[in-house]
């Protein structure tokens, strides 16, 4: 599979810890909400991503997969 590029909306603010458990990808604060966004190799990745998010008991409010 190529690179995909995906954006996971989650609710709130996250922490720094948040943050940087998501290595590699971008973080950007949007009222309320946190952009967490960056390329994924593989559908893998993208479930360990999501896994990630729930681990660290966030909100999800959308993902998408957005133009390069």
């Amino acid at each position: 599979m190529p690179d995909r590029r995906y954006e996971v909306r989650v609710s709130g603010l996250m922490s720094q810890r948040a943050r940087d458990a998501f290595v590699g990808m971008d973080g950007v604060e949007v009222t309320a909400e946190t952009v967490i966004c960056g390329l994924v190799h593989h559908d893998e990745q993208l479930h360990e991503i999501l896994a990630m998010v729930q681990s660290l008991g966030l909100h999800v409010v959308s993902v998408q997969q957005v133009a390069p």
